[in-house]
């Protein structure tokens, strides 16, 4: 019987870097696909994760059927694969093999018009003769897949593109460590809304880079350029200094918190508690003005870890958030052990609930649960007054969302809260 694959990421970075060499050596073409089932997460909520575990079998199944190769097919994520294409005998024949691919899944995962359908999203990147690394095939990869998501298809000329784009592909690598160095990236600044007060309680700083060589880099591979450079912690870091150094430049006119986001891979980290403790005390800010969030998922990657890291934080006067809440494989048993003090509902069930029932029952029950035990709420992806209303009327905390304002530079979020009317 198929098991579950188990998450492999360790492999699968060192497979690349394996065939990318003997790309290199032979002067053949190499192809990569990264292939995400995007809804996972609600087919979990709908009909178990016995259903969700068994999609995932059955496409790491016939990925492998498809390749007949060893050492190809990875799972890299909770919904995620990679599949690598060594020998092309022509860098095209990406196209034919990404074709195939969305083929035979979509008709392998189908299920019955009762249950909601997969859907795959792929991203793709070429290695002609060898002549990239791994780390910049990957970028790519991950680029080509966020822009999927967003319904950007890029065609296989595109992306083989001339020999200048493929030196911008491969400049992405590495420049990010020269960004890093130069402070080349920016926060933007998203606003959190008080429900009750119609105020606005605080900021969302979130990661944009925008090189002057090329088009915006989308913060997915940002993060991603960090984790395989190992620059996971200097990124962090000057997140979190940045994040703070504003605080304090607002804290003589905005009555704002910030709230900032720490990679899942750090949770664990020791020196993570460290970090923010410096550089509060470096700053001179009120540690009850911040906010930390973590994802659901990373604090059930580790849990001890994760639960010593946290209560490291809570200790230094933090405020803790659980980010993304409803998209993980959490028990709610153990969240009254969690030292947060808030939840974020994912914005995939705030976006659908007005459409469906079973997403605005989600909805509810989290906002009941979570203040049960003490938890405030914070709804993301709020988009229109019906979903505003909704929410209010539910309880809910806090919202963020495109309905109040996008992310925005420092200098245009200045602008926004001195316009904010509050809520009507």
């Amino acid at each position: 019987m198929d098991t579950l694959p188990e998450i492999t990421r360790t492999p699968f970075l060192r497979a690349l870097s394996g065939f990318v060499e003997e790309a290199r050596k032979d002067a053949s073409h190499l192809g990569l696909m990264l292939i995400d089932l995007t809804n996972l997460s609600r087919i979990n909520h709908y009909h178990g994760y016995q259903t969700g575990d068994a999609m995932l079998t059955s496409a790491h199944r016939q990925l492998l059927g498809i390749s007949k190769l060893p050492d190809t097919v990875f799972r890299v994520g909770d919904h995620r694969f990679a599949f690598i294409l060594p020998g092309l005998g022509n860098p095209a024949f990406i196209a034919l093999a990404t074709n195939k691919v969305h083929r035979v899944l979509e008709e392998e995962l189908e299920v019955d018009e009762q249950m909601i359908a997969a859907e795959l999203k792929v991203g793709i990147a070429v290695n002609r003769l060898g002549e990239r690394d791994s780390n910049s095939m990957l970028a790519t990869a991950e680029s080509s897949l966020a822009m999927a998501k967003l319904g950007i298809y890029q065609r296989v000329e595109e992306l083989l593109g001339e020999e200048e784009d493929d030196k911008a592909d491969y400049q992405l690598e590495q420049r990010f460590a020269e960004a890093l160095y130069d402070n080349d990236f920016e926060l933007h600044y998203q606003p959190k809304i008080d429900l009750a007060t119609g105020r606005v309680s605080g900021a969302e700083a979130l990661l944009r880079w925008f090189p002057d060589w090329r088009e915006p880099v989308v913060p997915e591979v940002v993060i991603d350029l960090a984790e395989s450079s190992g620059r996971t912690y200097e990124l962090t870091r000057w997140v979190v200094h940045q994040g703070l150094r504003q605080l304090k430049e607002w804290q003589s006119s905005f009555d704002v918190a910030i709230a900032l986001n720490v990679p899942a891979s750090l949770v664990g980290n020791p020196d993570l508690a460290p970090l923010l403790r410096d550089a509060v005390a470096i700053w001179g800010v009120d540690p009850t003005r911040v906010t930390v969030e973590i994802t659901e998922s990373a604090i059930i990657q580790d849990k001890q870890s994760g639960f010593n890291s946290l209560l490291a934080m809570k200790e230094q006067g933090l405020n803790l958030s659980i980010d993304d809440f409803g998209t993980g494989y959490s028990s709610l048993s153990y969240f009254k052990h969690i030292p947060a003090g808030e939840l974020k509902i994912d914005k995939s069930f705030v976006a659908t609930m007005m459409e469906d029932t079973q997403d605005l029952e989600l909805v509810k029950i989290i906002i009941h649960i979570a203040h049960q035990f003490g938890l405030k709420v914070v709804a993301e992806g709020v988009e229109d007054q019906e979903s505003l209303t909704v929410l209010q009327r539910l309880g809910c905390d806090y919202a963020q969302g495109y309905f109040f304002s996008e992310p925005l530079s420092r200098e245009n979020f200045e602008g926004w809260v001195c316009r904010w009317p509050g809520l009507n």
